[in-house]
């Protein structure tokens, strides 16, 4: 299936107010809270310290991950920060993946997601208190998808240490974070291309003999489309993924992702 960027029913939602958390309103509800938190309540000039855009959704709606799949838009952070910060990537936590009538396949999240960012003041900061702010763009979905915008920000004072907070949400995704594959097992994953998909081989016993394995594709690119992954069991025991490839370089012989 082609990697559509697909809805239903497309409406636009902005939320631009002052205040702690920012809320995405639609007949009534508030599908979506938005809210900047930071891992530290003082920030300490040249040391980097971890903030989140931490959204919230109703019941049975989700949002996206980096890739979406089939549908969706992943969600954008923009930030405005004073002179000299400077903010890394987001750090996006495993996602769910969720099938849709229509054959349909998608990666998101339910319930909330903390979007991790670590920040970095530079070595001398001359104020008191440094405001944060960010313009943060996300697509929920349920039955139809909306579109939202919000504009979050935070006050912290400026000091010579650091003090915790929000440790539990923190450490709460933080542990959802993808983790690099050791080194002594990448022999076991082994990546092959054919005229129309890839196939991703894992020959690690203990991975073989789980039925929950699955693979999460992150391409590199939109130029990059992919079908549906699909698994089989080899006659060796081990586990292979194919995925159909609609349109990829020919240069390109392996794909990123996660294996979940």
């Amino acid at each position: 299936m082609a990697f559509l960027r697909w809805w239903a029913l497309f409406l636009v939602l902005a939320v631009v107010c002052p205040g702690a958390a920012q809320g995405q309103k639609f007949e009534g509800r508030d599908l979506v809270t938005a809210q900047l938190v930071a891992e530290t309540a003082t920030v300490v000039p040249g040391e980097p310290f971890t903030a989140g855009l931490l959204l919230k959704m109703v019941p049975g709606w989700h949002t996206y991950w980096q890739f979406p799949g089939d549908a969706g838009i992943p969600t954008e952070i923009k930030w405005q920060l004073p002179d000299g910060w400077k903010a890394g990537p987001i750090q996006w936590p495993i996602p769910l993946k969720l099938d849709e009538p229509g054959n349909i396949q998608i990666y998101g999240y339910h319930d909330d997601v903390l979007l991790m960012v670590e920040l970095t003041p530079p070595p001398k900061i001359d104020a008191s208190t440094v405001h944060l702010a960010a313009t943060a763009d996300w697509l929920v979905c349920e039955k139809i998808c909306i579109p939202g915008s919000g504009e979050v920000q935070l006050d912290l004072p400026v000091g010579a240490q650091a003090t915790a907070a929000n440790q539990e949400l923190f450490t709460k995704f933080r542990d959802r974070l993808p983790r690099a594959l050791p080194a002594e097992a990448r022999s076991a994953v082994q990546w092959t291309r054919e005229a129309k998909e890839f196939r991703l081989k894992i020959t690690d016993k203990s991975l073989a003999q789980s039925g929950a394995v699955d693979f999460f594709p992150l391409p590199e690119s939109s130029a990059v489309v992919l079908g549906h992954p699909k698994r089989e069991t080899a006659p060796d025991g081990s586990i292979v993924f194919s995925i159909p490839i609609e349109s990829a370089g020919p240069g390109l012989e392996s794909l990123d992702g996660l294996i979940v």
